[in-house]
């Protein structure tokens, strides 16, 4: 990819927002420049409101005429009751999506087995997790860093349970389901596909 893409990624959480900057960290200086990592913070925090504010987002920069090559969504189901308007927008407008069903403490849970298993909540998989990696937090952690030896193996099982999972239900529609190791191809992409 050119070194002049000029990327967006917005975050719905604080969580999504650290691994995504360890992500760019890893990144030659000058690719860094290009990506514009943000975490929204509304009233209703939610993937419906993430994706109508990347569509704002993107109206400005075109009418600014510096428009993005690249709009990523970074958020998980979290049994929001506007996924399906939020694909809808997603979808339409064509931005590219990081995500995990039900929240992203299950793409975590694949760095240290393969967990086909279908949460319930989001307080249900970071009790999993937490069996597994009893020192996680959600804002005081790095999961990247911490975990990013584990990182090609998590790869593996998500890409395993998609196949798996593969199905005619509409991707907010499914659990487990994954594409955060979409982001994880993209910025190794950038990076020229070295890991």
């Amino acid at each position: 990819m050119k070194v002049n893409k000029r990327i967006l990624i917005l975050c719905e959480g604080m969580t999504e927002y650290i691994y995504v900057k360890s992500l760019q960290r890893d990144l030659p200086r000058t690719q860094q420049r290009g990506i514009s990592v943000e975490i929204i913070y509304q009233t209703q925090n939610d993937p419906k409101s993430l994706a109508l504010e990347a569509k704002r987002k993107q109206k400005i920069a075109q009418r600014e005429r510096n428009p993005y090559d690249v709009i990523w969504l970074f958020f998980d189901h979290d049994n929001s009751p506007n996924l399906k308007k939020a694909f809808e927008i997603i979808n339409k407008e064509g931005f590219r999506v990081a995500y995990t069903s039900i929240c992203f403490e299950h793409w975590f849970i694949l760095h240290f087995e393969s967990c086909g298993k279908p949460f319930n909540s989001g307080q249900e998989a970071l009790k999993y997790l937490q069996k597994l990696w009893p020192y996680y937090h959600k804002t005081k952690s790095n999961p990247y860093e911490q975990l990013r030896d584990k990182l090609e193996q998590a790869v593996i099982r998500a890409e395993i349970i998609m196949k798996n999972n593969a199905d005619n239900a509409h991707i907010f529609e499914r659990n487990p389901y994954f594409t955060v190791q979409e982001l994880i191809g993209f910025f190794n992409e950038l990076k020229g596909g070295n890991s």
